[in-house]
């Protein structure tokens, strides 16, 4: 009997004892029912976060104002111009990995992280024309193709580790400098969306050396300013229309279209949320994140080819700013003041 009350007292002694606390780490035991839906835990609380980025082992790779995180269960590493080379003060806009597992990063230039050393690529090093890359894509081979724009100056390059490809309107087929985004499909065709004014939409496919040219005719209508894109599994486009520019609080538009090369498709699920970003997850649905003129910031949800599921309640004092979709399908949202973790 002596044995069973100490046996007893020892256990309740044990589980009243708690590991120090890391304010970065989730703790296991808030991680809640796997099949819970909306968002579980949060991390980074400190950090702005801008971009989201998985490598084949699932650590994130977390741009932010304030430097790049990389984060798994075990640990977090802040890089920044203190402890590297990374530019000071500049926000990290993009994030890719190639095969080998190096890092490039779109900031102020195009940077390339291997694992111990930064490599700053900016317009006084190198043949960029802008210091301003907010957007990177991969092709098979590893080619980094980037977009290296302002208004009315720069455009995209190709980087194949050695040398430099810089396209602008002067010396190809580029309608106009200013581009949004770039994604790489399948087939490893180059998608450009470019936007230099508003209801001046152009989508450039670039196939080996052949350029074609979209642009509202052959979209089939007028996106008033082309914001992000993404590929899903069958090659097809989603584009998510920027409406930020409007100073109409009710858009009456649409906020994203399906482009196949052929055919457009447009989605709407209201008439006033802006999208500010969007991604494929595995299941072939788009995510996006928005907000609304009124001051309710932290709409996120999706679309699964049939009908549109959305929260406007539970970050709806959050500033959202990026989502991904990590390696165990769960659902990454970035913010002003840190990241959500959401569980399907």
């Amino acid at each position: 009997m002596k044995k069973l009350i100490y046996l007893f007292c020892l256990m309740v002694f044990l589980s009243s004892c708690k590991k120090p606390n890391n304010p970065d780490l989730p703790d296991v035991s808030d991680i809640p029912d796997p099949n819970k839906i909306g968002y579980d835990i949060k991390i980074l609380a400190n950090y702005h976060i801008t971009t989201i980025a998985f490598d084949v082992n699932g650590i994130a790779w977390i741009g932010t104002n304030q430097g790049l995180v990389k984060y798994s269960a075990t640990e977090t590493l802040v890089f920044n111009s203190t402890n590297s080379n990374l530019p000071a003060s500049t926000p990290i806009y993009d994030i890719e990995i190639d095969s080998k597992g190096n890092i490039w990063i779109g900031s102020s230039g195009l940077i390339k992280f291997d694992g111990n050393t930064f490599t700053v690529y900016n317009s006084q090093n190198s043949s960029i024309p802008e210091d301003l890359v907010l957007s990177i894509a991969i092709d098979s081979k590893d080619n980094i193709w980037f977009t290296s724009s302002r208004f009315r100056r720069g455009g995209i390059g190709k980087f194949d580790g050695t040398n430099w490809s810089i396209f602008t309107p002067n010396n190809s087929q580029l309608p106009v400098n200013f581009a949004r985004k770039i994604v790489i499909d399948k087939n490893d065709n180059v998608w450009v969306g470019l936007t230099e004014i508003v209801n001046t939409p152009y989508l450039v496919k670039i196939s080996n050396n052949n350029w074609t040219i979209f642009s509202k005719n052959e979209i089939g209508f007028t996106p008033y300013y082309i914001g992000n894109i993404e590929l899903n599994s069958k090659n097809e486009l989603y584009v998510a229309i920027d409406y930020s520019l409007s100073s109409m609080a009710i858009n009456n538009g649409h906020q994203v279209f399906i482009f196949n090369n052929e055919t457009t498709g447009k989605l709407q699920f209201d008439n006033e949320t802006n999208i500010f970003s969007t991604t494929i997850d595995n299941q072939d649905y788009i995510w996006f994140i928005g907000s609304k003129p009124s001051g309710l910031s932290g709409i996120y949800g999706y679309y699964n080819g049939f009908t549109w599921k959305f929260d406007q309640t539970s970050l709806s004092t959050e500033f959202l700013t990026c989502i991904k979709q990590a390696k165990d399908n769960k659902m990454w949202i970035g913010t002003f003041k840190g990241l959500y973790i959401k569980y399907l």
